[in-house]
């Protein structure tokens, strides 16, 4: 039997003396029985289950993966005609603040639905508990306020391509981060993939945006940046800020999901979930025969939706201040209808966002941001009369090739390491 490239690269990587025990194993990657394939012998009641949890939590991340590259393609497109077409003049500081509001209190109304909040000494210990253990989503909400932040004077010193094509490296921050924090395994194959699927984000973006020295010229108000310019350092220190950006970008969606993912544990057997029984919560649980959630991957009391509360009110305590200094205090100037929706789409991009890292990881999340590139550009062609050339087309090509051959060397990477391969 031939197999597709990938599985047959993969396949040549393993050093095994039973190739016959092998092929068998990758006669089933790509049959259509899902359910059957790399099942063990035995048919049982775990067995099941477990199958049944993958294939639940599998949908989920392919459902919020969807959702988010439609959402950044949304969000792109309305701050674009908003600030782009409208010139609308608005605090952007505040619209970062406004969205971790709405985030939330939708994940507030998520939890709210989901605790028993009938007991009121149970509800008050968890809040406690939020409060207490809300100090690592400091972290993520001060790195992505410094992203933010240096980005005004990146772009003051160099040309929105070049900046655009050095944030793009953000995917291969984020792996290489991957790696360090979450000690994930990324093989050379798929490393190309990123680095292919980088290279046609920037090819796109260099193409798309403007070049006008006008449009991004530099406004020197402080004497270093006097200084640096007679030394011709302005140029190389709006690189170095754009570097900066993207590394604190990729290391910011990391950490994010370690801390999402700190104590999570892999036990099929117990359908995806161990309950800690030394939480009074988790004993009562036990106690009463309430089984854990099939598809949560925490061993914690603390879910998805308490993470994205303490991240918000994170955010919340670092950019209301900025913001009502920067408006002096009339943080709704400028405010219309379009910018509650690109509020609101930020908001609904924050929940997405940890809801695909929970499902799949930050670099799938990542890649998924990437493809949203593609529906930006086609779509602001069509608003927008914006530039669709050869390169640009080139470069959304090859956007499009990769995201695909990332699913699928994923795909085979998975089944493989599940099978005992050394990939």
């Amino acid at each position: 039997m031939s197999f597709p490239g990938r599985a047959q690269e993969l396949f040549r990587t393993v050093n095994s003396d039973n190739n016959e025990e092998n092929q068998k194993i990758l006669n089933g990657l790509y049959g259509d029985d899902e359910t059957t394939r790399m099942k063990p012998t035995g048919n049982n009641n775990d067995d099941d289950a477990n199958t049944n949890t993958k294939k639940k939590r599998k949908q989920l991340a392919a459902f919020f993966l969807v959702a988010l590259t439609l959402e950044n393609t949304g969000s792109m497109l309305a701050r674009r005609y908003a600030v782009g077409v409208l010139q609308l003049d608005f605090s952007k500081n505040f619209v970062l603040c406004a969205n971790e509001f709405m985030k939330l209190a939708f994940s507030v109304f998520m939890k709210y639905r989901k605790m028993d909040v009938k007991s009121f000494t149970r509800l008050k210990k968890h809040v406690e508990m939020v409060v207490k253990t809300a100090t690592p989503m400091l972290v993520p909400a001060f790195v992505y306020l410094v992203v933010n932040l240096i980005s005004y004077p990146s772009l003051q010193r160099v040309d929105a391509s070049v900046f655009t094509a050095i944030s793009n490296l953000k995917v291969l921050a984020t792996a290489i981060f991957a790696q360090i924090l979450l000690n994930s395994r990324i093989s050379n194959r798929v490393w190309r993939t990123l680095t292919q699927l980088v290279l046609g984000v920037t090819l796109i973006s260099w193409e798309s945006s403007p070049n006008n020295p006008e449009i991004h010229k530099r406004v020197h108000q402080n004497w270093y940046e006097h200084i640096s310019d007679l030394f011709d350092l302005s140029y190389a220190f709006g690189v170095f800020l754009a570097l900066i950006q993207t590394m604190l970008s990729g290391f910011g969606s990391v950490y994010f999901e370690k801390v999402l993912k700190k104590k999570k544990e892999d036990d099929d057997e117990n359908r995806g979930k161990k309950l800690d029984v030394e939480s009074p919560s988790a004993a009562a649980m036990l106690a009463k025969g309430i089984s854990s959630s099939p598809i949560s991957l925490s061993s914690t009391e603390l879910d998805v939706w308490d993470r994205n509360i303490q991240l918000a009110l994170c955010s919340i305590l670092i950019y209301m201040p900025i913001s009502v200094y920067e408006t002096k205090g009339n943080i709704f100037q400028g405010w219309t209808f379009l910018v509650v929706v690109i509020a609101a789409l930020h908001a609904l991009g924050g929940i997405l966002v940890a809801l695909s890292v929970l499902y799949s990881s930050s670099v799938t999340k990542t890649v998924a941001v990437c493809a949203a590139l593609v529906l930006t550009t086609v779509m602001g062609h069509i608003l927008f009369y914006e530039p669709l050339n050869g390169p640009i087309l080139l470069g959304c090509a090859m956007v499009i090739v990769s995201v695909w051959a990332y699913k699928d060397d994923a795909i085979v990477e998975s089944k493989l390491r599940s099978a005992g391969f050394a990939v």
